[in-house]
């Protein structure tokens, strides 16, 4: 017998004797095996399940924020002192108190909904508070950056400028030119520094000129940096 024929002798001797230590194998653990696989198929059949589930409620929640902004914004629009209108408001309040419970975006709006009801029942800390909450868990976000720049409006309209100017400052410095808010945050950050710091003041508004040049708050900024 050649060498070549020895060889091959050799390696199909081998190859027999690995499958037949994995049918040895397969043959003492084949419950165990079949327990394994079973799990495996129900585990994947759970996750499915639950991702169909989670998707299902997600996409009810849009729907249900969809409806409650389109009815806080008939409220808006409806005469305030007409019957049942204050019952409708503590309904829609109760709504979106339900749907704040989450980090998602429908949960989000709802709570800078509510953020704003307040503002306009001049209860500026709840909102000031609720637009905080709502920037610290939508950073990156245009919800995010127009949350921020109302949350120093309320500061502004309860008489803390030092907290409004913090937040008009973080408007720019963590959104940048991707905020539609920038122009606006810039404008009110000088306008603020005006009051301390004119150079200060001279060189936000000419930022804001540079960066927006087409902007109502770059012509603004340019009437009001003559006199600096």
């Amino acid at each position: 017998m050649s060498k070549k024929n020895k060889k091959d002798e050799v390696e199909l001797t081998s190859s027999e004797k690995m499958e037949g230590k994995l049918n040895s194998f397969l043959s003492r653990n084949r419950m165990l095996l079949i327990i394994i696989c079973a799990v495996i198929v129900a585990a994947l059949i759970v996750f499915i399940i639950v991702d169909n589930v989670s998707a299902s409620n997600t996409e009810k929640q849009f729907d249900k924020i969809d409806q409650l902004e389109t009815t806080y914004s008939e409220l808006n629009a409806a005469d305030a002192t007409s019957e049942g209108y204050q019952a409708k408001v503590d309904d829609l309040k109760a709504q979106l108190q339900d749907l704040a419970k989450g980090k998602k975006y429908p949960s989000l709006k709802a709570q800078y909904l509510l953020a704003t009801m307040a503002f306009n029942d001049k209860d500026y800390q709840t909102a000031l508070e609720g637009y905080d909450a709502v920037y610290q868990n939508a950073k990156g976000s245009y919800l995010g950056s127009l949350a921020l720049t109302n949350a120093a409006v309320a500061a502004e309209e309860k008489g803390d400028d030092a907290k409004a100017l913090e937040y008009y400052t973080k408007v720019w410095d963590e959104f940048g030119v991707s905020a539609a808010e920038a122009p606006k945050a810039l404008f009110n950050q000088a306008r603020l520094q005006q009051k301390s710091d004119a150079t200060l003041a001279k060189a936000t508004y000419q930022q804001l000129i540079d960066q927006f040049p087409q902007s109502e708050y770059a012509k603004l900024a340019k009437s009001v940096i003559i006199s600096l």
